[in-house]
């Protein structure tokens, strides 16, 4: 399977332009998981990852190349932990709230909604004088929310309350990887 930029380009367009025919397409013809992964949250996780090294890079690492290296691993495994752990999470909140778990729904639903972090991530890695953008990734609720209310069936009452569990325990979740995370790569260097 071969993927270009453009395809990367366009999915990424049609996910923060128009979000609720994103997932309207996605009922319709679902995004497969080597699509999901190897032509679309790959690519943006790597070139996010890549962007805090370069970004530490610049910042003045100079010729000590472990600083910027381990905190662009950081980078990545802290966005594949958060999708793994927000994959497990979504789905295993479905059955408290009434309804059915679907492991393939909650992949897309999570990878998808991870767009904005993923790049503001990007933006803010590079040039880290920008941290004030940091502030547009919460428009990843409002995909998860457009994405979660077209994709998962609950009882009506229920879903509300769900998306809101849902989103808090991820934003705890991402959270507590962070800094986790943050202070095992300064106890190593």
């Amino acid at each position: 399977m071969e993927v270009s930029l453009k395809q990367i380009g366009n999915k990424v367009k049609a996910i923060l332009i128009r979000p609720a025919s994103f997932w309207k397409g996605e009922r319709l013809e679902p995004t497969s998981m080597q699509q999901l992964f190897a032509g679309y949250f790959l690519p943006l996780l790597l070139l996010t990852g890549a962007a805090e090294f370069t970004g530490q890079l610049l910042k003045g690492a100079g010729f000590y190349l472990m600083y910027p290296l381990m905190r662009g691993m950081r980078e990545i495994i802290l966005f594949l932990l958060m999708y793994l752990v927000s994959v497990f999470l979504s789905n295993q909140l479905i059955k408290a709230f009434g309804g059915k778990k679907d492991l393939n729904t909650v992949r897309r639903l999570v990878g998808f909604s991870m767009l904005p972090i993923l790049l503001v991530s990007f933006v803010t890695n590079l040039f880290p004088f920008l941290y004030v953008l940091e502030i547009l990734g919460f428009y990843s609720f409002f995909i998860f929310m457009a994405g979660a209310e077209e994709l998962l069936f609950f009882p009506e009452n229920k879903k509300n309350r769900y998306i809101l569990i849902t989103l808090f325990s991820n934003f705890f979740v991402f959270s507590f990887l962070s800094i986790f995370l943050s202070r095992l790569v300064t106890s190593f260097i």
